[in-house]
């Protein structure tokens, strides 16, 4: 019988230097970048995060916006309560996006509320 207690009985061998390790975000494609941002949310933002399409818009000046579109407008006002949840995993993803929108498109136009980094709004 083994005794779950005694963890010199498992042989665990981790000599694989590549098991555990985690890509630099410099390293990091747009695509895994994305796909970190999401996973720092629960499961229930993750669900609506889902749904909606995304875009980084650069800026000459080298800074840029994600742009996040949702698929309707319940969708946004539910994610723009999260705001401070988004710009903070926007800062441990890319640093040179400044904003971003959450955007919904009613009437074939398009319609964004565009938020610093500090979650307020930004009129322009």
């Amino acid at each position: 019988m083994i005794d779950p207690y005694d963890f010199e009985d498992d042989d665990f061998d981790f000599e694989d230097k590549e098991l555990f390790k985690i890509k630099p975000i410099s390293q990091m494609t747009e695509g895994e970048k994305l796909q970190r941002f999401k996973r720092f949310f629960d499961s229930s933002s993750r669900a609506m995060l889902q749904n909606c399409l995304f875009r980084i818009v650069n800026s000459e000046d080298g800074t840029g916006t994600l742009e996040i579109l949702c698929p309707n407008e319940v969708v946004r006002q539910r994610l723009s309560k999260k705001k401070r949840k988004i710009t903070n995993n926007i800062n441990t993803c890319w640093s040179h996006i400044r904003w971003f929108s959450l955007c919904v498109q009613q009437d074939n136009e398009l319609h964004c509320q565009k938020f610093s980094r500090n979650g307020d709004l930004v009129t322009s």
